[in-house]
């Protein structure tokens, strides 16, 4: 599960060197693992999202849930739908 402040991910995809560094060491050991995204933004998170799929895409991991974007305070509806990725992805892990 992927869980990030947006700001993160434009500063990660911004640092070549430290997603060339990792890439590599995780590409083969991960390819097809399952995953989802929980972003927090405090405006869009559009960038964020194709950042992560575009990294994601490149390891060849697998989405197995829509991503969860949540935008200021997180509401009851959006806790609920974070527990819901991470139940998913715990079940796709688990075979």
């Amino acid at each position: 599960m992927l869980v990030s402040a947006v700001l993160i991910v434009r500063e990660f995809t911004n640092n070549k060197h430290a997603f060339d560094s990792s890439y590599y060491q995780i590409l083969d050991s991960t390819r097809g693992r399952p995953f989802g995204c929980y972003l927090h933004a405090n405006e869009g998170a559009e960038g964020a999202e194709r950042a992560v799929e575009t990294i994601t895409t490149g390891l060849g991991w697998t989405r197995v849930a829509p991503n969860v974007v949540v935008s200021g305070t997180p509401s009851k509806d959006d806790l609920e739908s974070c527990w819901e990725l991470g139940a998913t992805i715990a079940a796709g892990l688990m075979g």
